[in-house]
């Protein structure tokens, strides 16, 4: 079939933007491609659902920053198992359904990492910039409260999202086309990106200075504790641990919208530019639990003690 005749039924572009993707599928249906891919999909889910594990079986672990993580966890989960199913994913002719679900999947992943780094970068503000009212305004129903929503947001965008590539879908064209060229679902990613950037400068920012201010205080202070109270201490440490989780995941999320917008403005072949761009989108799946159990002391001692509880049940 030729799809350069074929993309002007849904979406206003130049042949060689389709050739391009073209270009992609082909790389994208190689046994080297599908290999990988499905062996970081399956280490980024086992990764992640280790963590989700040890959160659920330690009682001490249920903060309600945790529970932010665990939120982040599940959409990197969620995103390594539709990698492992849906990369690479051509559809057959009568498989608009097919088309619209991977649409619909995609778009819903992607969002719930954003919202879930957002969430995170919120709790965090609060906690450093108003220290005295974060256990007041960050009660339990309010954590529920902002969970639910997040996700719920994701369902809804990702159904816009799903609607969109089964409406874009013809007869004969593969999935993978459809949805790069889907104007609406690349526009609505780079929105949530570019905001959640702009938020992200912001609050950490702030958080920065606070940090500068209270380092300030304590070489000023006679004695440590005259500086700030032990509350603000672990605040800051735990501030610190999770600064470093969501700049991993933004960095690694961040080709993703470069990509779109490059792919939009340039004739430029762009197929290994996708390749890398997918590629550092498992890696983010991977890189959290690894930074979950690096940097966050009480999770290692967690695991570690349910590991030796399974290799030797009968220790007290």
């Amino acid at each position: 079939m030729n799809y350069s005749n074929s993309s002007d039924l849904f979406y206003n572009g130049t042949a060689n933007k389709i050739a391009n993707v073209l270009q992609a599928v082909n790389y994208e249906t190689s046994l080297v491609y599908q290999v990988v891919f499905v062996l970081s999909g399956l280490v980024g889910l086992s990764l992640n659902m280790c963590f989700i594990l040890v959160f659920m079986a330690t009682s001490s672990l249920r903060t309600v920053m945790n529970q932010f993580l665990v939120s982040l966890a599940l959409a990197d989960s969620l995103n390594s198992v539709i990698a492992m199913i849906f990369l690479p994913f051509p559809t057959e002719e009568k498989a608009a359904w097919l088309c619209g679900l991977k649409g619909f999947t995609s778009c819903s992943t992607m969002v719930a990492q954003v919202m879930s780094i957002l969430v995170v970068t919120v709790d965090r503000f609060i906690s450093i910039v108003f220290p005295f009212n974060y256990t007041t305004w960050v009660t339990q129903r309010w954590v529920n409260f902002t969970i639910s929503a997040a996700w719920l947001y994701t369902v809804i965008v990702g159904s816009f999202g799903g609607i969109q590539c089964l409406q874009a879908w013809y007869p004969g064209g593969k999935c993978v086309i459809t949805e790069i060229v889907a104007a609406w679902y690349n526009t609505v990613y780079i929105i949530h990106y570019v905001g959640l950037f702009i938020i992200m400068a912001f609050a950490y920012g702030k958080i920065g200075s606070i940090i500068l201010h209270h380092r300030r205080q304590i070489a000023a202070a006679v004695a440590p504790e005259q500086a700030a109270s032990e509350d603000l201490k672990i605040q800051l440490k735990v501030t610190k641990d999770v600064f470093v989780v969501v700049c991993t995941s933004m960095f690694c999320l961040g080709l993703i919208p470069i990509h779109l917008m490059l792919y939009h403005v340039t004739n430029l072949p762009l197929p290994k530019m996708r390749l890398v761009r997918n590629f550092f989108m498992l890696s983010n799946c991977i890189f959290d639990p690894i930074i979950y159990f690096l940097r966050f002391k009480d999770f290692q001692s967690a695991f570690k003690s349910i590991v030796g509880r399974i290799v030797n049940p009968h220790q007290n």
